[in-house]
């Protein structure tokens, strides 16, 4: 399977080399008239077969995000730039323009991640209806296992669980698992049906040497062994390794934005993107905004509120003030139909455009672009009693927009279940964020606005 993507991705690479040779010889003939198109283009594919070798396509593993996916191709695309350039400079006499350099690897980080994604698209529905199947069994005690069966029932992972052994007392679990025999009749099972590809103990209930029993008779035989860690129970969540020295440790989830260069490229973009907003469009909204404001309700322009930020420190939060002046202002949060609301400042609610002040926010550092929505200080502190985990939220800074806001959980909370819900989704970017998960959110904002899907932005 491997060998077939790798011929797709040159044929994609062939492409986006031909298109980029078009392009600028259209516009600037006299960068790209010197090359030899056809040396070029066999010299191309043959620097991929390494880059193919080191780097395997992401979207044929059975569990994998999207947005992993595309980033997997932009780094690719980024290392077999490096490497066709260095062979290139390495071979007397030939010569490059470095805009056809960025032309090329731009057209081919986006036709390669284009291309992965169908393809990831087409192994989803081969696998949904019933194609490259993994087996797979389950072993160890029922409420142990439970949340993990549920996790391995999505068809388009393509893994078929055909039973569990367990010392329960059943005959059949509540979500439908077959209970096969005990635990330590699943050796003898394993023994008899080469055809199982992966197997899941867990730690908790299953004595050591049973355990030592399966890991070695996996390690002997083509079969995965994964064992869910003893803490399970207690847990109930992802857990990551990590160590002090030589001793290991587990942590209670993933924190991407942890890491310094993760940051960095956080920040770098935060701050090239509201720049950018800052010094062209923003100047030309705030003119009309401010006119308008100044019209329909005597005061300032921007409003300041004080609100929750990274590791719960407080920050200004500006904004474009859409109500009139009031006392309850820091108190209470607005309704769909609330009377503090000016007839242009509902407008600017609604189309979040009372928001845009924030780009001063990320500038400044309190905010980035993408993070949980910040609260009122009051919020905060009354949020925090009824919802478990609600201050792990506050380990990024805050956002302009979320993933929560495309989710649809935004706009005022009348149950505590809407609460969970942003919370929930709030600390799911927190231990999934990528660059290119931010990207996605910024464009589904983006187009949400467009297509007035904030039904609940007012």
């Amino acid at each position: 399977m491997r060998v077939i993507v790798a011929m797709c991705d040159m044929l994609v690479l062939a492409l986006c080399l031909f298109a980029a040779y078009g392009a600028i010889y259209l516009v600037f003939p006299d960068k790209v008239a010197h090359m030899n198109l056809h040396n070029y283009m066999l010299l191309a594919v043959l620097c991929y077969v390494p880059i193919a070798v080191y780097m395997p396509p992401l979207f044929l593993r059975r569990v994998v995000r999207g947005d992993h996916i595309v980033e997997r191709c932009f780094l690719t695309a980024l290392a077999y730039i490096a490497f066709f350039v260095v062979v290139l400079f390495l071979m007397k006499g030939a010569t490059i323009s470095r805009m056809f350099v960025s032309a090329f690897f731009l057209l081919f980080s986006l036709g390669l991640s284009i291309e992965h994604m169908c393809l990831r698209g087409l192994v989803k529905t081969k696998r949904s209806t019933g194609g490259n199947q993994n087996h797979v069994i389950l072993i160890g005690a029922v409420d142990e296992l439970q949340d993990l069966y549920q996790s391995l029932q999505k068809r388009e992972y393509g893994l078929v669980v055909d039973g569990i052994f367990t010392d329960d007392n059943i005959e059949q679990t509540p979500s439908g698992i077959s209970r096969l025999g005990s635990v330590a009749e699943a050796l003898g099972y394993l023994q008899e049906h080469p055809h199982i590809d992966s197997v899941y103990c867990s730690m908790a209930s299953m004595r050591k040497s049973q355990m030592l029993e399966l890991y070695r008779h996996c390690e002997n035989s083509v079969t995965r062994f994964f064992a869910l860690p003893i803490y399970v129970n207690f847990l109930r969540r992802n857990m990551v390794v990590s160590s002090i020295g030589s001793t290991i440790m587990l942590s209670s989830r993933p924190e991407p934005l942890r890491d310094l260069g993760n940051r960095i490229v956080k920040r770098v973009f935060d701050v090239l993107f509201s720049g950018l907003f800052l010094l062209t469009i923003f100047p030309i909204i705030y003119v009309f905004v401010a006119i308008i404001i100044k019209r329909q309700s005597p005061g300032p322009v921007f409003f300041f509120q004080k609100r929750s930020g990274l590791n719960g420190k407080e920050f200004e939060c500006i904004k474009f003030r859409s109500m009139y002046l009031n006392d309850a202002a820091d108190k209470i949060q607005a309704t769909e139909d609330d009377p503090r609301k000016f007839r242009f400042g509902d407008f600017m609610r609604r189309t979040n455009i009372d928001e845009l002040p924030q780009f001063i926010n990320v500038l400044k550092g309190d905010m980035s672009i993408v993070g949980p929505r910040p609260h009122m200080l009051s919020h905060t502190e009354s949020y925090r009693q009824l919802v478990n985990r609600y201050m792990v939220r506050h380990w990024v800074k805050p956002g302009i927009t979320g993933w929560a806001q495309i989710q649809g959980f935004r706009g005022e909370i009348k149950e505590l279940s809407q609460l969970e819900d942003r919370v929930h989704a709030d600390i799911w970017y927190v231990e999934n964020w990528s660059f290119w998960l931010d990207i996605r959110i910024i464009y589904r904002t983006i187009l949400n606005m467009l297509l007035h899907k904030e039904e609940n932005a007012y």
